[in-house]
């Protein structure tokens, strides 16, 4: 007891006005950790949206894998099933993903969003990052309906979607969000972000977006690869209509752009 009482006292006054590491509410804030306080979203997203998620136990199906990058963070699965609108082969899939894992990973490039190829009552956890936004409205409520009958009861969710209203207020805020890298001289890291921003200024972009630019939801037009506003209440209210349960939203690691989390009821 003695001893506890000396270690509690060594703390009396140590931290004047109470310790502070930095601010958990600000996504940019700075702390002590300095230069090791950042990590990127796609990594955050990773640990937390992946991870805690596939064993060695779960089938995975996942939408739009493009050239694999987050399939690969998914090769601990028992299963994993890629529905894409491009071959394996434009994708360069098998090159990154590696054709070794050929007995576990099954490529379907689809025509439509049917997803009849898939088998029923099958999957665990359903990922998609990077593609819904480039799925039209009525696209996406098509997933979101067929793929409901291939998972299991209590089944993940895990689909980035695009929500111009989150998108632009990060835009108008980028100033604020951004985090420079001086790297090892910071003078010379700020004089270069300092003439990027002139020479964006001189092509008619503002200095703080650079080129970046606001969306228009309204904006219905149809073009290869563009961004469609799906919005996070609306696409919560089509998941609960067809019969999913939205556990979150929106993770919230993204600061553009939602993932939403939802999961088949348990029955």
């Amino acid at each position: 007891m003695v001893a506890d009482r000396e270690e509690i006292e060594r703390f009396q006054g140590l931290w004047e006005g109470g310790y502070f590491e930095g601010d958990p509410l600000n996504p940019v804030s700075a702390s002590t950790y300095g230069e090791l306080g950042y990590i990127s979203v796609l990594h955050a997203v990773y640990q937390a949206c992946v991870r805690p998620y596939v064993d060695a136990e779960t089938v995975v199906v996942e939408i739009g894998p493009g050239r694999g990058a987050w399939t690969k963070t998914m090769l601990s699965a028992k299963e994993i099933w890629c529905l894409d609108a491009v071959s394996a082969e434009d994708n360069q899939f098998w090159d990154y993903v590696g054709e070794d894992h050929k007995d576990k990973v099954h490529y379907l490039q689809v025509a439509d969003f049917s997803c009849r190829d898939l088998p029923d009552d099958y999957f665990q956890f359903l990922f998609s990052f990077g593609v819904f936004c480039h799925i039209t409205w009525e696209g996406q409520c098509a997933y979101y309906r067929n793929l409901l009958p291939k998972m299991q009861s209590g089944a993940i969710g895990m689909v980035m979607i695009s929500d111009f209203d989150k998108y632009n207020a990060a835009v108008r805020n980028l100033d604020y969000l951004r985090v420079r890298k001086v790297g090892t001289d910071p003078i010379l890291s700020c004089l270069n972000d300092a003439a990027g921003y002139v020479q964006q200024f001189r092509k008619g972009h503002n200095s703080l977006y650079g080129n970046w630019v606001e969306l228009d939801k309204n904006d219905t037009s149809s073009s290869p690869g563009r961004w469609y506003h799906a919005g996070v209440e609306e696409t919560c209210e089509m998941l609960e209509s067809v019969g999913w349960e939205v556990i979150e939203p929106d993770i919230g690691l993204c600061l553009r752009d939602p993932i939403v989390c939802f999961r088949k009821p348990l029955w």
